[in-house]
């Protein structure tokens, strides 16, 4: 039990007086910290919930519960369980769909019984793994060291306690406490690639060292390390405009950073926002530079840099249509409420204009032509250049028409021709 309670000593870790949900499979890693919790914790009966999905992905799957039933009333312990009903199960992709079907029920459980800690049983074998699968993958040391050992799952503090036993040492320790297990057949079989790695790369690189898993434990560390390290750089710099499905910055914030630091800032900026690993190889500051990976484009325009994902850019109506007033209406993927009053929506702009009850709005033509104050017209085009649009952002700019003229261009342009008698429309964006 050292490694265990040295694990909450290490990172800081108070447990008394909070509550803790074990994600429990039946399994060996599982059971084996069921034990050490109920051993280690002051009020287990009161401290301690099991959550337990079923993914009816076996026959024999209900075996689990059973045996999770009997150590629940062993231990006085509450247990949880809940079905991944059938026909739900995906034709393809289902293992991501499980996870993501799991993560969604114990947000749901950690949600209800005001849970402090999720805990699950990852051990140094599954961090070897890990680290193993996503090197021959991608080899990105942000996605080899995914395997958080203190992270979140919603309003919960990830922690998995066993990151420094080994397999055999669980299996072990089941055996020395005489606790019952349920062993998955289908991780003996060789059909995936964690389980070829698991089988038959790993065994061999044991018999290279004893500390293969103190090794793992220390390389994921030092990421963390590293990743605050570069994460603290990247905080210091002024951040992008968050436009929904896009990013836009200015380039001059960006030069603190060298050339080998600009493409990891910009996976930093798609990560935080999509989620998503991006890697830009050669990136270079450019007042006209147009970069693309994976469904993510990047463009230096004027004085900016946008960050657009592609994939969400919704399609362009270029339909025009009559709103009204103090009434929500969605355009191009975004939402817009236009009025004479102060609203509690995001303002994005405003415009004076003839007082009327009907708008009409739409997305301007790049031949469409602006008037100006002096009473002559300029170019669309020009006017977007001037306040750095990008030719593929520039349809999603709402516009608006009184008498068949623009008068407003959402971040472009607004009515210059003053008249008293003109009213203040003010434009809102719902986020």
């Amino acid at each position: 039990m050292t490694k265990f309670t040295n694990f909450f000593t290490e990172n800081k870790i108070e447990i008394k007086n909070k509550k803790v949900l074990l994600a429990a499979s039946g399994g060996p890693d599982s059971v084996a910290l069921l034990h050490m919790l109920v051993n280690f914790l002051p009020d287990p009966s009161e401290q301690l919930i099991v959550a337990h999905l079923d993914h009816c992905l076996r026959s024999d799957s209900y075996l689990e519960s059973e045996l999770l039933k009997k150590l629940a009333v062993t231990f006085d312990i509450k247990l949880v369980e809940k079905k991944w009903p059938n026909e739900l199960h995906p034709q393809a992709g289902i293992e991501a769909k499980a996870r993501e079907y799991r993560y969604t029920f114990l947000k749901d459980v950690g949600k209800k019984y005001q849970i402090d800690y999720l805990m699950t049983a990852h051990h140094g074998d599954d961090l070897i793994e890990n680290i193993l699968l996503k090197f021959i993958r991608s080899g990105d040391a942000a996605e080899m060291n995914s395997l958080q050992i203190v992270g979140r799952l919603g309003s919960m503090q990830l922690l998995r306690p066993l990151i420094k036993y080994s397999k055999v040492e669980l299996l072990n320790y089941d055996k020395q406490n005489n606790l019952s297990f349920i062993e998955d057949e289908t991780n003996f079989e060789d059909d995936t690639l964690r389980n070829r790695l698991r089988h038959h790369v790993v065994p061999l690189l044991k018999q290279e060292t004893d500390h293969l898993v103190d090794n793992a434990y220390r390389f994921s560390k030092e990421m963390d390390l590293l990743s605050d390290c570069q994460n603290s750089l990247f905080e210091s710099i002024m951040m992008p405009v968050d436009f929904k499905n896009w990013l836009r910055g200015q380039i001059k914030d960006l030069k603190k950073l060298s050339d080998n630091q600009l493409p990891a800032f910009f996976d930093y900026l798609i990560y935080k926002k999509w989620h998503r690993h991006v890697h830009f190889t050669e990136i270079y500051l450019n007042q006209s530079a147009t970069y693309n990976k994976d469904g993510f484009q990047l463009i230096f325009y004027q004085n900016y840099y946008y960050v657009i994902n592609k994939s969400k850019l919704p399609g362009i109506d270029h339909n025009r249509k009559l709103i009204k007033l103090d009434e929500e209406f969605c355009i191009n993927g975004k939402k817009y409420l236009i009025s004479l009053y102060k609203k509690s929506q995001k303002q994005v702009g405003y415009f004076y204009g003839k007082k009327m009850g009907l708008l009409e709005v739409g997305n301007l033509s790049q031949g469409d032509k602006l008037k100006l104050a002096n009473g002559k017209q300029t170019k669309a085009k020009k006017k977007f250049a001037e306040n750095g649009i990008p030719l593929i952002l520039r349809p999603y700019c709402l516009t608006i028409w009184q008498d068949k003229e623009p008068v407003y261009v959402e971040n472009v342009y607004q009515n210059q021709e003053y008249n008293s008698d003109f009213a203040r429309y003010n434009v809102y964006v719902y986020s």
